[in-house]
């Protein structure tokens, strides 16, 4: 005969019934509040208990909360959650409260009654005022960790049996899963909505470079991109090229951007220019040199040519990546500009080799061709030569990058310019003098900003006839050659460049050659017979004001050598280095040397 069955298998029945009805919550990603709440539901039905509480550590992991309950007063809620929180590491002696032992341990805890219990310290009156006798209190793990504690509450004495801990822990379980499926949940949502924002970034990215691209297939120039970036980022927009000139100016509602005079600014040993400043700048360099503006580099590999700037102190990540794409479009629309400048300033340069080279066989023919290049030769002019004294290749291209800028930025009729004798020179209308000057302390403070070196410039007398521009060419490069470097120099002129300026200016290089023979050629011949060093000893000795031991120092020998050099030298030319007429002749005898020995 079959035996019937226990009491027990109605309670187990139900309580796998809503141990899959919890299954089934949890797989159906509701929100957590709502499945802690039917969590501690659960265990209210399934245990007998009052009331029931998820609780769960705090972010800093110094209280527990609740945050999920069944059965709990508003003002009990409010009382652990806020007036008395449980603390994992409280000051008091209340450090064995249940459920930061069921935390802190790991082990579940169990309390018959609550009056009894002196673990329950704070809460145990206001327990008892919201009908609470007993309670037990299981860790709550999830990944291993422990994250909180799962209780039940009872309005009268009792102890929960191992069956009831056992559900209570299964239950405990669910409310793990539950936070490790909430929490996947979330990081999916997160990842989605991060997929979503990015894709809605790369296709704004496409749609900003498809606008950039249009432009440059339909040949719009360093405005028309200008244009285009106002546009996308909604500000003002100013493009200027390494030499200060303004390319193109946008404004934007009402605002235009001015951009600040950095080239003029004199440049001390050391410091950074704005151009090494934008070397590292990603994508924008905002400063206080220049307030409530931007600056982003224009560059094609390791050159930079020129700066694009915009009105305001920041942006978000899509505008900046419109300036980056911009400035790459920039960048090749100017390369573009260069290679038709390039062009038209080789004209420029075999007719400026034309004008240095001597007489013209058809003026007439030259001045149409300076005509048609924008030029007017008709004009006095003068001649500026700049020279940078590092002698890299890519520094003498960037210098004569520069300078065509600055020259091209010119009005009509404009300066030709040419490569000569390791020099940049330029040829320059001088209707003004001064005007001229002023180009060449331009030029000069540029190029001091803009590259590495010391840039000098010298400027040639008036020249009211073309025929007269091979002698305007030879003072300005002699000028250059002639004059020492001094650190706190201005251009070189006639003026200030004493006698080898007037040398320079006012003698014949035919006669100055007969007059340099004349004192300095026995010397020369001596040296070239008997292997010695007369000349550098009486340049050195007129330099040091013929002081016999400071020209000792400098050549490196003894004085008393010193002093048959200088014997050995006025017997040769018959003169006295005590004499002021004698030291005056040779002074004289040594500059006009060095000025026909450069020419």
């Amino acid at each position: 005969m079959p035996s019937s069955p226990t009491s027990t298998t109605p309670d187990l029945l139900r309580w796998m019934s809503a141990i899959d009805e919890l299954a089934i919550a949890v797989n159906q990603q509701r929100d957590l509040p709502d499945l802690l709440r039917q969590i501690a539901r659960t265990a209210c039905d399934l245990l007998g208990y009052e009331s029931a509480a998820v609780l769960l550590v705090d972010g800093d992991r110094a209280a527990l909360r609740i945050e999920g309950s069944w059965g709990l007063s508003e003002s009990y809620l409010r009382l652990v959650n806020e007036e008395s929180p449980l603390l994992l590491a409280p000051s008091d002696a209340f450090v064995g409260s249940p459920s930061r032992r069921a935390f802190v341990d790991g082990e579940p805890v169990i309390v018959e009654d609550i009056s009894h219990d002196p673990s329950y310290g704070p809460w145990a009156k206001a327990a008892q005022e919201h009908g609470h006798h007993s309670m037990a209190s299981v860790p709550l793990r999830n990944q291993g960790e422990t994250v909180g504690t799962m209780n039940v509450y009872g309005s009268d004495p009792r102890r929960l049996g191992p069956g009831g801990l056992e559900l209570l822990q299964v239950l405990a379980s669910h409310a793990g899963i539950a936070l490790e499926t909430g929490a996947q949940l979330e990081r999916d949502r997160r990842r989605v909505r991060e997929l979503s924002a990015l894709n809605e970034l790369l296709r704004q990215h496409a749609a900003i470079h498809d606008r950039f691209i249009g432009v440059a297939r339909r040949g719009g120039g360093v405005t028309d991109i200008a244009t285009e970036l106002a546009e996308i980022t909604d500000r003002a927009v100013a493009v200027q090229d390494v030499s200060g000139q303004i390319l193109a100016v946008v404004p934007r509602a009402g605002v235009s951007v001015r951009p600040p005079d950095w080239l003029s600014q004199p440049r001390q040993h050391g410091d950074d220019t704005l151009l090494d400043r934008l070397a590292h700048a990603s994508p924008v360099l905002a400063s206080e040199s220049f307030p409530g503006l931007l600056a982003a580099p224009v560059r094609v590999g390791e050159e930079t040519l020129g700066v694009l700037w915009l009105a305001g102190e920041g942006d978000d990540d899509l505008h900046l990546r419109a300036v980056e794409q911009a400035a790459v479009v920039l960048g090749l629309e100017m390369l573009r500009r260069r290679a038709v400048t390039d062009a038209q300033w080789q004209l420029r340069g075999d007719l400026v080799a034309e004008l240095a080279g001597g007489p013209l066989a058809d003026p007439e023919a030259v001045m149409a061709r300076a005509d048609r290049l924008g030029s007017d030769l008709r004009l006095p002019q003068r001649v500026l030569a700049v020279q940078n004294d590092r002698a890299g290749e890519a520094d003498a291209a960037q210098l004569l990058r520069l300078v065509q800028s600055l020259v091209l930025a010119r009005p009509r009729p404009r300066p030709l310019l040419a490569l000569r004798d390791g020099a940049i020179v330029v040829v320059a209308p001088a209707a003004d003098p001064q005007g001229v000057e002023e180009l060449a302390r331009h030029i000069r403070t540029v190029a001091g900003q803009a590259m590495e070196g010391d840039v000098r410039v010298a400027v040639s007398e008036t020249s009211p006839t073309p025929d007269q521009l091979p002698g305007a060419f030879r003072l300005a490069l002699g000028l250059l050659r002639l004059i020492p470097y001094a650190p706190d120099e201005d251009i070189l002129t006639v003026t200030t460049a004493g006698m080898i300026g007037m040398l320079l200016a006012d003698v014949d290089p035919q006669r100055m050659g007969v007059l340099a023979e004349r004192w300095i050629g026995p010397l020369r011949d001596y040296d070239r017979r008997r292997a010695t060093d007369l000349v550098t000893t009486l340049r050195t000795y007129l330099d040091h004001d013929l002081n016999t031991h400071a020209t000792a120092e400098a050549l490196y020998i003894h004085p008393n050598t010193v002093g048959l050099r200088v014997k050995r030298i006025e017997s040769l030319l018959g003169v006295s280095l005590t004499s002021v007429g004698d030291l005056t002749t040779l002074r004289a005898a040594l500059a006009i040397d060095d000025i026909t020995r450069s020419i």
